[in-house]
């Protein structure tokens, strides 16, 4: 006689009574307020508000060729390969004012000056245009008014 003890099951119950405690975690943002946010359950409502409106503002660095043709910058030409610290310093600069806009003006024409793919370059502009978000990313490009012009100046020959 062998006293083998029985068979015996672990507990099943554990595995279900887990999932249904993460589920009802994560679906419990549904039943907060509007607006309520908590990390890790978050119901973002950081993108969930509408805005008032859907506008936003593009600074761009411009070369001007002698017919007036108006041709957009690289990054390159603002001092940098990244875009987003081109955009930064173009952004920077137009908030501090008129004579920091100039300054940069001024480096960004004598960098296109050395840059023989822009050897038709006349002058530099930095501008500002606002744009509705939906059109521009619908494919219109057109912004809502002419660019505000915050910088020009003459290439260096």
């Amino acid at each position: 006689m062998s006293s083998a003890p029985p068979a015996t099951r672990g507990p099943t119950a554990w595995p279900w009574l887990v999932g249904l405690a993460l589920l009802g975690l994560s679906l419990s943002p549904m039943l907060r307020p509007l607006g309520y946010d908590s990390f890790p359950f978050s119901s973002f409502p950081m993108f969930a508000h509408g805005r008032k409106d859907a506008v936003f503002t593009v600074h761009r660095a411009v070369a001007v060729l002698a017919d007036g043709t108006q041709v957009v910058l690289p990054p390159r030409a603002l001092g940098s390969d990244e875009v987003l610290q081109a955009d930064t310093s173009l952004r920077h600069a137009i908030r501090r004012g008129k004579k920091a806009s100039a300054a940069l003006c001024k480096a960004v024409a004598r960098r296109v000056a050395a840059d023989p793919a822009h050897a038709e370059a006349v002058a530099v502009k930095l501008v500002s245009e606002r744009h509705d978000a939906l059109a521009y990313f619908a494919g219109d490009p057109t912004p809502l008014a002419p660019p505000k012009r915050q910088a020009r100046c003459k290439l260096p020959r």
